[in-house]
């Protein structure tokens, strides 16, 4: 055997060692979680049975929370589509002044994890927030003009922070709109209206559907805005948590079922429709082009539409930076603190009880986003350049974390690894420190594997090809010639799944124990415990290493 052949055969059993090893993390992390989840719902002492089922269902409670789960989701979607899409026709197909800066702090949300957001809320919008009882003293009424809480605060959450979906895909289909169909409609005859529901509508369907099950199955998903400001207003998630509090892992089983079918049967009819819609919509020519509003009385209308969207846009996290000030103990009654000091990031700088929470976070982020680039380099390599007959299993097992709303993620991982198992090494997860990362982990994988997969495949393999005939071996053309070339899809994927962990609440409600507490979990339990300035330092803290990030993310996220 010469020493090419043994070059070969190592380097096809180190691939086979990467497959096992892929195959591995995403059988055991991903697919066994929930295939045990669905066992233990249907899987009583004496075998298969459907009781925890019929069990679940013969509570009104629980039927209720079905049905409200349902409805928010819809109602999410209708809301976050009119908002998001109109913003987005403002801002991409007109023209006016102040548009680029509208359109930057429009992204604003995306940057700011949820809770943060309904914590601000709670203190704008709450039965004592600063707005709530300014409109009481200005108007002298008796009670408070609206409560911030149930179905209708729940939505107006959901409206806040998950309109960017439908505002940055549609702004994206406008853009690439053929504007000469549009102008040859009008040569015709066409009324505005008439182009609009016949041309511009099935364009942009593509971008609608795909923004919608983004926004439903987070919305259906939510735990952030319903379990601290829901009431009485139940929805799966918070009936999940208390299932699971009471050990009663049987029936918190069936609920991740009904949510993951809910999240799964929404995905396959909008993958249907996306698919048809984009057959009917593909349609090439000169780029769209913006409308100048020549009239002064609309172009007042759309800069103060501007100003006003932005001001609420920004007043969350304006409060946020004011109340971080707030000293300890010092804004208990009044309507607007008065006394303000550095105290609060002192406290989290010098004392390690303080600062603890904020160091797991961006230790267990940077740990979820680097397994979710390591595991995302090989995934992506086998599914784009080769030809291996798993390559489609990869990508769905890969993918299924964006149909499994983060709360089931935590539930399965609790039902996987509850006792010591070979996928877990023998090891006890649950109440360990890895089990919050290897969460976040799971539910980041898409978003580090989609970005990945951009950059794969604009990938020419000609370059590959051209380094493999000039003589260089398979780890010389992956290191100067792949590597370089998909590092910014790499990068760009990893920040934003750092992103996306630092502040989540979701999982870590779930899963946290003492030796992982994180940053979201620490700011929830500050504002319960009156110490709401150190709860809102945590928020800017937050907020600035995601803005930070996700201009980093603008940066890196092209390849050269």
């Amino acid at each position: 055997m010469d020493m090419n052949q043994i070059k070969d055969k190592k380097l096809s059993i180190f691939k086979g060692i990467v497959l096992f090893a892929v195959l591995w993390i995403l059988l055991g992390y991903i697919l066994f979680p929930a295939i045990r989840t669905i066992m233990l719902s249907v899987m009583g002492e004496g075998g298969f049975t459907l009781d925890y089922y019929k069990e679940f269902f013969a509570v009104e409670a629980n039927r209720v929370a079905v049905k409200n789960t349902l409805i928010i989701g819809f109602a999410s979607v209708f809301v976050c589509g009119v908002i998001g899409t109109f913003l987005a026709f403002m801002v991409t197909y007109f023209k006016f002044p102040f548009k680029s800066i509208v359109s930057k702090l429009l992204l604003t949300p995306i940057m700011v994890p949820g809770v943060i957001i309904v914590l601000a809320f709670i203190q704008l919008y709450g039965e004592s927030g600063i707005i709530t009882e300014s409109l009481e003293i200005i108007f002298k009424l008796a009670d408070e003009p609206y409560a911030f809480t149930g179905f209708w605060g729940i939505l107006f959450v959901h409206a806040y922070t998950q309109y960017v979906y439908f505002f940055m895909n549609v702004s994206v289909a406008i853009k690439q709109m053929d504007y000469s169909s549009i102008e040859a409609a009008k040569n015709l005859g066409a009324g505005k209206w008439e182009i609009f529901k016949t041309i511009i509508i099935p364009f942009i369907k593509p971008a609608l559907i795909a923004s919608a099950l983004v926004t439903f199955i987070s919305s259906i998903g939510s735990f952030s805005a319903p379990s601290l400001i829901g009431d009485s207003y139940k929805v799966i998630t918070t009936q999940m948590l208390f299932a699971k509090s009471n050990n009663h892992m049987d029936i918190a089983s069936v609920q991740v079922v009904i949510l993951t079918f809910m999240a799964i049967v929404f995905l396959l009819v909008s993958r249907y429709y996306e698919k048809k819609s984009a057959i009917e919509g593909i349609i090439k020519g000169s780029p769209m082009q913006e409308v100048e509003i020549e009239n002064k009385f609309l172009k007042a209308i759309f800069i103060f539409i501007s100003a006003v969207t932005i001001i609420f846009i920004m007043l969350p996290v304006i409060t946020i930076f004011i109340l971080s000030f707030v000293t300890p103990g010092s804004w208990l009654v009044d309507i607007f603190p008065k006394d303000f000091s550095m105290e609060n990031y002192i406290d989290i700088f010098t004392k390690k009880r303080a600062m603890k929470p904020f160091i797991n976070s961006i230790n267990m982020s940077m740990i979820a986003a680097l397994m979710g680039a390591f595991v995302s380099i090989p995934c992506s390599y086998i599914i784009v350049r080769t030809k291996n007959k798993l390559k489609v299993i990869i990508e769905i097992l890969a993918m299924l974390p964006l149909a499994i709303p983060a709360s089931a993620i935590a539930v399965n991982l609790i039902n996987a690894f509850n006792k010591p198992n070979i996928l877990a090494f023998n090891q006890h997860l649950v109440g360990s420190y890895i089990i919050l990362p290897l969460a976040y982990f799971v539910g980041i994988l898409p978003l580090v594997l989609r970005s990945t997969n951009i950059s794969m495949y604009n990938l020419n393999p000609t370059y590959e090809e051209a380094s493999k005939s000039l003589g260089a071996g398979f780890w010389y053309t992956i290191r100067k010639i792949t590597i370089p070339i998909i590092k910014p899809g790499i990068i760009s994927g990893a920040v934003l799944g750092f992103v996306r962990c630092v502040g989540e609440y979701t999982s870590s409600a779930y899963l946290y124990n003492i030796n992982n507490r994180p940053v979201s979990i620490a700011m929830v339990s500050g504002v319960f415990e009156y110490k709401i300035g150190l709860a809102m330092a945590y928020g800017v803290l937050v907020i600035i290493i995601t803005t930070i990030l996700s201009i980093a993310i603008q940066k890196v996220g092209t390849p050269e």
